[in-house]
C-alpha cells in the first residue's frame, strides 16, 4: 500500500501531526510519503522518509491513497490528479460545518470561515472517506452534513511522543492561533485583570499570529517588563518550541467558544500539562475534572481563577500523560489506522 499524506497549504501547527502520520504508516508497513508546501521545511529539523513538493512527483510515486491533511485551494488540483491516476482520496476535516450559530462564534472571521466551509464541502464530496477527530464532530456531521456523514470515520489528532523531562512549571499559558472562537480575548482580559488582582500568576502567550496591537495596554507592558508575561508571537514556531511552551506550563487555556477538536488539548496532555477548558463540544469527551483539567462555568475572572487554583493544587501530570497515550499517541492507533485503510 502506497500512501501520500498531503499538506499543500502551509499551516505551522500541523508539523507534529504530519510527522506522526509518516511514522504511523511505517509502523503499519505501508510505503509512505509526505507532500508538503515548501514553507514547512524550516520547521522540520529532519524528516525520516520520502518528501514530495509538486504534483509531478505525486504521479511518479503512484499512490493508492492520498490522505489530505488540511484545507486549501491547492487541494483542488491534487484531487483532479488523483482522479486521473485512479487513487483514492481521504480528507481530514478539521472543522465540520456547525450551522450558522457555529459560524457566528468565529466573530470577525465569519466570512473567512464561511468560505472555508464551502471549500470543505467540495473536498469532502470528492473524497472516498472523511476523517473526523471526535465523537462530537461525527455527530455534528450527521446533523449538518448528513450525506457526508455516510462516508465519515473517526480518527484522532495524532502525535509522536516528545515529552520533556525534568523541567519546572511556571506559567498559565495560551498556546496556538489567536482567535475569537478560541476565547483568546477572554484569556487576555484575564491576564490584564490579574495585573492588580493577583501577583502570584505568571503568564505565557505563544502564537504564530502577530498580536502586538492587542498588547499595547499599560498593564501588559508592565507585566512583560517585570517578567510576569512572556510573549512569543508573530512567526511560525517549531515543534520543539511548542513542546517547550507546554512543558513549562502549570496549565494551558482551552476556554474556547466552540471546538470539534483541539491540538492544544492533546499537546498539553503529551507534556503532562492539564487544561482550563469550557465545558462544551468535544472537550467533554477528553477532559475529566481533577484528572487532566478543570472546567470553567463562564468567562468571569473568578471562574477562571478558581480553575487555575484547583489545578495548581492537584498532582495530575501522570493522568494527563495517560490520556495522551490512550487517545492521541500515534503508536497506539495502528489498528484503527489499518482498519480505515483496508476499508477504503
Amino acid at each position: 500500500m502506497r500512501i501520500i499524506v498531503a499538506s499543500m497549504h502551509f499551516g505551522a501547527g500541523h508539523t507534529s501531526h504530519l510527522k506522526a502520520y509518516l511514522e504511523l504508516g511505517k509502523q503499519c508497513k505501508y510505503d509512505m510519503a509526505l507532500l508538503l508546501n515548501r514553507k514547512y521545511i524550516p520547521l522540520f529539523k529532519s524528516i525520516n522518509g520520502t518528501v514530495l513538493f509538486d504534483l509531478s512527483q505525486v504521479k511518479k510515486f503512484n499512490p493508492d491513497i492520498v490522505w489530505i491533511y488540511n484545507i486549501g485551494v491547492e487541494n483542488i488540483q491534487l484531487i483532479k490528479l488523483c482522479k486521473e491516476i485512479g487513487c483514492k482520496v481521504v480528507y481530514v476535516l478539521h472543522e465540520p460545518y456547525m450551522g450558522i450559530k457555529g459560524l457566528l462564534k468565529e466573530g470577525s472571521y465569519f466570512a473567512k470561515q464561511t468560505a472555508a466551509s464551502l471549500l470543505n464541502i467540495y473536498i469532502c464530496i470528492s473524497a472516498t472517506k472523511v476523517v473526523l477527530s471526535s465523537k462530537m464532530a461525527v455527530e455534528n456531521c450527521k446533523k449538518y452534513m448528513p450525506n457526508l456523514y455516510k462516508k465519515s470515520v473517526q480518527f484522532p489528532l495524532i502525535f509522536l511522543d516528545a515529552y520533556i523531562n525534568n523541567m519546572p512549571r511556571r506559567y498559565f499559558s495560551m498556546v496556538g492561533g489567536y482567535a475569537y472562537a478560541h476565547g483568546s480575548d477572554v484569556f487576555l482580559n484575564f491576564v490584564k485583570e490579574s495585573y492588580l488582582k493577583r501577583k502570584d500568576i505568571f503568564f505565557q502567550i505563544v502564537t504564530r499570529d502577530n498580536i502586538e496591537d492587542k498588547l499595547t495596554a499599560v498593564e501588559f507592558q508592565e507585566m512583560i517588563r517585570g517578567g510576569r508575561l512572556l510573549v512569543q508571537q508573530g512567526r511560525p514556531l517549531t515543534e520543539e518550541e511548542m513542546n517547550l511552551a507546554y512543558r513549562q506550563s502549570i496549565c494551558t487555556w482551552n476556554g474556547y467558544r466552540r471546538s470539534t477538536q483541539s491540538g492544544v488539548l492533546a499537546n498539553s496532555f503529551m507534556q503532562g500539562t492539564p487544561v482550563v477548558a469550557s465545558k462544551l463540544d468535544a472537550f467533554v469527551e477528553f477532559i475529566q475534572e481533577g484528572e487532566n483539567g478543570e472546567y470553567i462555568d463562564d468567562f468571569s475572572y473568578d471562574s477562571i481563577a478558581k480553575a487555575y487554583d484547583k489545578i495548581k493544587q492537584e498532582c495530575i501530570e501522570e493522568s494527563c500523560r495517560i490520556t495522551f497515550k490512550k487517545q492521541f499517541y500515534a503508536t497506539n492507533q495502528t489498528k484503527k489506522f489499518q482498519e480505515i485503510v483496508q476499508n477504503i
